[in-house]
């Protein structure tokens, strides 16, 4: 609706504009062009007759009087002009307004074509025909503009109100939530009473396409509900195998340190498992609203993954420089940062990886492989690694995709920083709780 109004407002001022540059040049014709035409024609006329007749009557009507003054006699005498001195400062030739009793007519100083003998002084006074051409050019012109100013709001409240049904129908679909905790299905019904013939076939074609996403969106959350539940079971008995396994004492350095792998590499599957089940259930993340201390927190998480950090011989520390609390499921802040840090620790053959706690920010920075500009384009992807992160990690790919996605449904922007061989910087900013 905002481009429709500029266009018709684009249209008023063109329209107004074209009006205004017709008045002013109706004005300018009638005032300036017209009278000078006359005055020359009336001079001309006057001069044929003077050479027939030396005693023709000078012009005199109601709007123009003439005089006529011989240089070579004395201003004074009769048929001079004597109480308009000022008239004989002007030349022949002269054409303009001039001050006169109080009065600015238009004066026009005639001489014969030879230039000899009397000069002709024509004084029009215009104020007749100023009213003649604010009457019968101006005003018609200026109501002819406010004509197009009412048909141009008709126009526009007319197009309003043939479009409007659109513009419901894009407002409505634009904060429609597919899959939303106990969201309806589209109802387009409210809007089928305001739709024309066109809008009612667009309105028939998003119902159609709104049926077949809700159930597409439907089987691929049951899908993942339903697989995830089902990786559950041999987890379970995985991680029930090897808790037998570990309780051994008489075990080799290598069998421990295998085992010690084990159990991380199915820690890593169970916390994958309950991100994809979360991830599933969407709409209870959008629900729960904890406001969290992520100070708190995060040293547990960090502590969590201390030991993957040890085994790579890297440190893992936190650099608190401020208090930050934030509105969100404790697991959600969990799946985060475990999945940053991961990450970090995972793309890090040397160095340091440190949680970097500011004001409304949390940051994850290692000094890991880095990125090349062309791979932090496709960082966020899901199942995405470059070269150099296939030959250094065993990574799926999924970290950075995961967090993206949970971080876009509390509308939380993230930034990645890297350099190839230097490091990574990942930084989310938070919403004060």
């Amino acid at each position: 609706m905002t481009k429709l109004g500029r266009v018709v407002a684009l249209q008023v001022v063109l329209i107004s504009a074209a009006v205004a540059a017709g008045i002013y040049i109706t004005n300018t014709i009638v005032e300036d062009f017209l009278i000078t035409e006359a005055l020359q024609n009336e001079a001309t006329h006057y001069w044929s007759l003077y050479a027939e007749n030396p005693n023709q009557p000078l012009p005199d009507t109601a709007n123009m009087r003439g005089f006529l003054v011989d240089p070579q006699a004395d201003p004074m005498s009769p048929g001079s002009i004597s109480a308009q001195e000022q008239l004989l400062q002007h030349p022949a030739g002269f054409l303009g307004r001039v001050s006169m009793n109080g009065e600015t007519p238009t004066l026009f100083v005639s001489q014969q074509s030879d230039g000899l003998g009397p000069m002709l002084y024509l004084v029009f006074f215009s104020e007749d025909v100023s009213q003649l051409a604010f009457y019968f050019g101006i005003l018609p012109l200026s109501l002819a503009l406010l004509l197009v100013y009412g048909f141009s709001l008709l126009t526009y409240r007319l197009s309003h109100r043939a479009i409007s049904p659109i513009v419901k129908l894009a407002d409505y679909l634009e904060e429609f939530r597919f899959g939303g905790y106990n969201q309806p299905a589209v109802d387009l019904g409210d809007l089928r009473a305001l739709a024309n013939v066109e809008v009612d076939v667009m309105i028939d074609s998003i119902d159609s396409f709104a049926e077949r996403l809700d159930t597409f969106i439907e089987r691929e959350r049951i899908f993942t509900r339903d697989a995830s539940h089902e990786l559950r079971t041999p987890i379970a008995v995985f991680k029930g195998s090897l808790d037998l396994l570990q309780r051994k004492s008489d075990r080799s350095e290598d069998d421990i340190k295998a085992f010690a792998r084990m159990r991380r590499t199915v820690d890593d599957m169970e916390g994958l498992i309950e991100t994809l089940l979360l991830l599933a259930r969407g709409e209870e993340v959008e629900r729960i609203h904890e406001i969290r201390c992520l100070n708190e927190l995060i040293p547990v998480y960090v502590e969590q993954l201390a030991p993957m950090a040890a085994d790579r011989g890297l440190d893992l520390s936190i650099d608190e420089q401020a208090q930050l609390w934030v509105k969100a499921p404790s697991r959600v802040i969990q799946i985060i940062l475990t999945n940053l840090l991961r990450n970090a620790i995972n793309y890090t053959q040397q160095g340091s990886v440190v949680v970097r706690i500011r004001k409304n920010t949390i940051s994850v920075i290692d000094t890991g492989i880095g990125m090349s500009p062309e791979e932090l384009q496709h960082a966020f992807e899901p199942f995405y690694r470059g070269e150099r992160s296939r030959a250094s990690s065993m990574g799926h790919g999924l970290g950075l995709s995961i967090v993206r996605r949970l971080v876009h449904q509390f509308d939380w922007p993230i930034h990645v920083q890297s350099n190839v061989g230097k490091g990574t910087e990942v930084t989310i900013e938070f919403f004060e709780g």
